[in-house]
């Protein structure tokens, strides 16, 4: 018999959620230093690939 659960699905949310938050730090702090034309910002991983890197804050 197949059942189905819901308690799966609040983690995959929190986690969506988690990764939207991450994704949009990142957007914010690159648009901050592209406004300031700041290089650094190609050398950092956490604002270039923000999905693949883990989050260090």
């Amino acid at each position: 018999m197949i059942e189905a659960s819901t308690k799966g699905f609040a983690a995959l949310a929190l986690r969506l959620a988690n990764r939207a938050r991450i994704a949009a730090e990142a957007r914010a702090e690159n648009t901050l230093r592209e406004k300031r034309r700041d290089p650094r910002r190609w050398r950092d991983a956490r604002l270039l690939w923000p999905d693949l890197t883990k989050d260090t804050r």
